[in-house]
């Protein structure tokens, strides 16, 4: 392991102080990482060590260990910080001093060169474990789903799988959870595990899949054998042979690029509905039967594999026959482990104006097919409807005041009319010359105010026994306020990696509160998980994520020239965000 003495800066040091920069490689590729150590020598009471500016890598604190010996009345203690580099990009990169203060003094390390190499680009099947990124269609039109599937392949045991994959230019639709296969790569038999993601490419031209980036823990058992004894209660059947160290290690696929396609403009019609894949549509009535002024329901479906989410079917004009009252849509999705489908369904109240027998027009949809490479357009069958007159003619029962129409006993109607009005016809009866406006209101106010102060009490009485009894609950009321009020008392003149700290911390903090989660040390992964079983977007999720990691980073690395500022803007529109869809 090679190792790199540093020098104060200006100052003597102490005899029995020793300070050095280490890393555990110095060649690798795109799918390895890098652990660089800083380890103080003579006390524990350094800081934690100020990183350079890595931009070509990505960086985690991985732990920190500190030793303290007496040998011979002498004592030594030291302290070690370990951090994990993940190569972002290929060539010769030198690590620069890393910055360590002891009792107020400064010191650095010496710089360090890294040499990062490609990745091999065929599957090597001797490795214990690779990866490997998929496209179903590296030649799609814009919108036309492309299943994108991330196999990982292992025959060792792995633990705490994290993949890194990004999809830039995409709407993406995650598919059903990941699958576990075994398959047989080369004539080797190989578990897989296996993430698939619907893409609808956004515009044409040259897109690109990056690398993605895969971390894992290898189990090592090769020390968890010692006997072939079958009664060796520490030999191959003994369930200590289970466990085994585990060994960090970095996968990375290589990067896709798909040649997207601009729909044709031949044959593309005025009312393209800007779908692409393969529907079908259909129409149905509730009712074939109505009686002028009477309702029935129109049910309009369009399914199939593609964007169906996008649509937005016209609203229908059909003249002054029908009336039409239009529904919001309902739109399900449905998904497999490769493709993704979905139905969207219109409603529409009719209301018919005339009796007699009309027909509600055919519905028309067009869309692209790619597997044609040509437009296609379907229709709905027109549906019959028959209207019949209201229950007293077409004129709803009704009788004209002035109509002359006799009886056979020659009474007029209008006088039947009259005949059957109440004895009381006029207004005046219904007014009280002691009942005002004013008393109205007042009588109003004592019959509601009772039952709404019961309201009020209840509804109070039961928040506040749900504040004390419920602990979810209890947590998620006031989290926003409380995150906004740490956030205001943050000095934007602080030291950058104290303010990072500070922001990690608030941000946890408010997970953990929303999502009831026990302490603030919640990995990426774990806020992965927590927010998707929260009801959170992929979108809040991945903001959310990219935003800890950032945090992480800036902590160790804080010189990269993001304003304070700048820090704790991003932290109040993430927990704005979240706040919205908790």
């Amino acid at each position: 392991m090679p190792i790199f003495f540093i020098w104060a800066m200006g100052t003597a040091w102490p005899a029995d102080l020793q300070v050095s920069a280490s890393v555990d490689k110095q060649e690798l590729t795109l799918e390895d990482s890098v652990i660089f150590s800083v380890l103080v020598e003579g006390t524990q009471s350094a800081l934690a060590p100020e990183l350079p500016t890595l931009d070509s890598f990505k960086v985690k604190a991985q732990r920190s260990s500190s030793s303290f010996q007496i040998i011979n009345g002498n004592r030594s203690s030291s302290i070690t910080y370990s951090f994990v580099l993940f190569p972002m990009e290929t060539g010769t990169f030198t690590i620069g001093p890393a910055t360590v203060t002891i009792e107020g003094k400064q010191y650095r390390t010496e710089p360090i060169t890294l040499v990062i190499k490609e990745a091999s680009t065929t599957v090597d099947t001797s490795r214990e474990v690779f990866a490997v990124m998929e496209v179903s269609n590296k030649k799609p039109y814009v919108q036309e789903q492309v299943t994108a599937t991330l196999q990982i392949f292992h025959r060792v045991g792995i633990r705490n799988l994290e993949a890194n994959v990004q999809f830039q230019g995409f709407r993406e639709e995650t598919l059903k959870e990941p699958v576990e296969n075994t398959r047989i790569v080369n004539g080797i038999r190989y578990s897989s595990y296996e993430i698939s993601t619907a893409l609808f490419p956004l515009r044409p031209g040259k897109v690109e899949i990056p690398a993605s980036i895969i971390e894992f823990d290898q189990i090592d058992r090769s020390g968890g054998e010692r006997s072939r004894d079958p009664f060796d209660p520490f030999g191959r059947g003994s369930i200590f042979n289970n466990f085994g160290r585990l060994e960090h290690k970095t996968l990375r696929t290589k990067a896709i690029t798909l040649d997207v396609q601009p729909l044709p403009k031949k044959h593309r019609p005025e009312n393209f509905s800007n779908l692409v894949g393969d529907f079908i549509i259909s129409a149905r009535l509730s009712r074939a039967e109505v009686e002028v002024g009477d309702t029935t329901t129109l049910t309009v479906t369009i399914a199939g594999q593609g964007n169906v989410a996008d649509l937005a079917l016209p609203s229908p004009r059909w003249g002054d026959e029908i009336k039409i009252y239009e529904d919001q849509p309902e739109f399900r999705q449905m998904t497999s482990a490769r493709t993704v489908s979905g139905e969207k369904i219109y409603t529409y109240a009719l209301v018919p104006l005339k009796p007699g027998g009309l027909r509600v027009p055919a519905i028309s949809l067009n869309y692209f097919d790619p597997t044609k490479g040509d437009y296609v357009s379907i229709q709905t069958q027109s549906l019959p409807l028959t209207v019949t007159p209201g229950a007293g003619g077409s004129k709803s029962g009704r009788v004209d005041s002035d109509s002359s129409t006799m009886d056979k006993n020659g009474v007029s109607a209008q006088k039947i009319k009259e005949d059957i009005l109440p004895i009381h016809a006029g207004p005046e009866v219904f007014e009280s010359p002691n009942f005002t406006t004013g008393s109205g209101m007042l009588y109003a106010i004592g019959l509601l105010l009772p039952a709404g102060l019961f309201l009020i009490s209840s509804r109070t009485y039961k928040r506040q026994q749900r504040l004390k009894y419920d602990i979810a609950f209890s947590r998620s009321h006031g989290a926003y306020k409380r995150a906004q009020k740490r956030l205001n008392a943050l000095s934007q003149g602080s030291d950058p990696r104290e303010i990072a700290r500070e922001l990690s911390l608030n941000v946890r903090e408010y997970l953990g509160n929303i999502l009831n989660l026990q302490g603030t040390a919640i990995t990426a992964t774990e806020v992965e998980e927590k927010m998707m079983k929260g009801g959170f977007g992929a979108d809040e999720i991945q903001a959310t994520r990219e935003l800890l990691e950032k945090y992480e980073t800036l902590q160790y690395a804080p010189t990269t020239g993001n304003p304070p500022e700048e820090l704790i803007q991003g932290a109040r529109r993430i927990l704005d965000q979240l706040e919205k869809k908790s």
